[in-house]
């Protein structure tokens, strides 16, 4: 057996699909796997078009994606429909690979390999549904407490119902924390958008006299699991209410910045500090919010907590361990000043 024979018995023995074909579509090679999904004998392939096979709602977005194929950079991996021979519609996911440009740099001849991912897509839509399921119960579940919490206070006096009111609010916070994990299915959220979330409340808050952004915040982009997302939007929304009754947003003047960086071991350090709001006494007694923030950031999260109420404004440093990120990207991505949070 020669060695064309052995690589061309490797080719038609993987399971993998490959087909190489031209700029224009026409098939140069395909391989057993390749026509067995398209129920058709591997040398009948050759010379037919590879557009016929992709449904045509797929072509612009697959072209585009083949444009951007360099001589520096052959390569790229695109998730796309396949159409059967029995007329099915499958998803594949496809690495192709430029072999060939032309003096401008375009490809002209493209050896893709693919493998079926029909049954992933399946069970990835299930599982977006059963997540959006819990999402619409869990968030039906609050609303209940909140209507109960109404309900059980209805007619009390009015220092009980600006209690009630934080904690309705505070139920809010709890709302959008489970919105923002639904997004990603729950595997965890990018620390500024836990950020954003929990200043939601600060909405109306962002801008000061002449319009100057009084929010920042910034730092490296890194993911953050799903029990810290929760307790992190609780406690920035407990500091941002503090910040709009008492601290830095009570005033048309005062600003807030969220900075955060990553550690030599994975650790996250995160500081709130307020600046140019009225000046801050220590408080006499801690407060439900003192008490959150140490409970969810040392008790829940084996985190640091540590809250300095400075004459010039109040800085609050947390340290999250490494067990609740993923690995940040190499340079840090710094927001401009401020969006509005909402």
């Amino acid at each position: 057996m020669t060695e064309a024979d052995i690589l061309r018995d490797i080719l038609d023995t993987q399971l993998d699909m490959l087909c190489r074909f031209t700029a224009d579509g026409t098939i140069l090679f395909a391989n057993t796997a390749y026509a067995r999904m398209m129920e058709s004998p591997r040398a009948a392939l050759t010379g037919r078009n590879v557009w016929k096979f992709i449904p045509t709602s797929e072509h612009a977005t697959i072209q585009r994606e083949m444009a951007l194929l360099t001589p520096e950079n052959p390569s790229r991996t695109i998730e796309n429909r396949l159409e059967a021979a029995d007329g099915s519609v499958r998803w594949t996911l496809w690495r192709n690979h430029a072999l060939e440009f032309d003096a401008q740099g375009r490809w002209q001849v493209m050896q893709s390999t693919g493998i079926d991912i029909t049954e992933r897509k399946i069970l990835e839509d299930r599982l977006r549904l059963l997540i959006e399921e819990l999402n619409h119960r869990v968030k039906n579940s609050l609303m209940v407490v909140q209507a109960m919490a109404w309900q059980s206070f209805r007619g009390i006096e009015q220092p009980a119902a600006a209690a009630v009111e934080n904690f309705t609010a505070r139920l809010h916070a709890l709302a959008a924390a489970h919105t923002i994990l639904s997004r990603g299915q729950w595997a965890g959220a990018l620390l500024a958008d836990v950020v954003r979330q929990g200043l939601t409340i600060c909405a109306g808050s962002v801008q000061g006299d002449g319009g100057a952004q009084r929010l920042s915040l910034g730092g490296p982009d890194v993911t953050v699991g799903a029990a810290a997302t929760v307790s992190l939007v609780m406690v920035l929304h407990e500091l941002a209410t503090n910040a709009i009754k008492y601290g830095a947003l009570s005033n048309a003047e005062g600003t807030v910045t969220i900075a955060w960086e990553v550690g030599d071991d994975g650790a996250v350090a995160l500081e709130w500090r307020e600046q140019g709001g009225p000046p801050v006494a220590p408080p006499a007694r801690s407060g439900f919010g003192s008490r959150l923030i140490r409970d969810a950031i040392t008790r829940q999260l084996s985190g640091e907590a540590q809250i300095d109420h400075a004459p010039d404004g109040v800085v609050v440093r947390l340290v999250l361990p490494a067990q609740h990120f993923e690995a940040p990207a190499i340079a840090p991505i710094w927001s401009d000043a401020t969006k509005d949070p909402a």
